[in-house]
């Protein structure tokens, strides 16, 4: 059977895209016109956070205490963007639909503020203990 676009349940008809009795349209056009209006700062949010992981992933091997707080700082940034915008691949989205999909990159996004706990703490540790 045909699923939800949005929520995933199986359909009664090949003809319908969502839920009859539902407000899955509407969530659905709001995800989706939500998602045209900020893709771009998305895009450009996540590549400027990934490079200033990367620089201060090498800034580390210089300087610790920087190198982790650059790191942290970028994990905790895209955590935010992702949380507020959960968006992934087509792909992603014709497999789990729209709901299902949203919670998983969600979850992504704590996962980055967790890391920034770690990289925070490591950071901490080595602003302790100097060699």
């Amino acid at each position: 059977m045909k699923k939800c676009e949005y929520c995933g349940r199986e359909l009664d008809s090949y003809h319908l895209m969502y839920c009859r009795d539902s407000d899955c349209e509407q969530r659905a056009e709001r995800f989706y016109e939500t998602r045209k209006k900020t893709e771009m700062g998305f895009g450009v949010v996540n590549v400027a956070c990934v490079v200033l992981i990367m620089i201060g992933l090498i800034m580390a091997v210089f300087s610790p205490v920087i190198g982790n707080i650059v790191v942290a700082a970028a994990l905790v940034v895209l955590g935010i963007v992702i949380l507020i915008m959960p968006y992934a691949p087509e792909s992603f989205y014709k497999k789990w639909r729209i709901r299902k999909t949203s919670l998983i990159v969600r979850s992504f996004g704590i996962v980055c503020f967790l890391a920034a706990v770690g990289f925070t703490v490591l950071a901490m540790y080595y602003n302790a203990n100097p060699k």
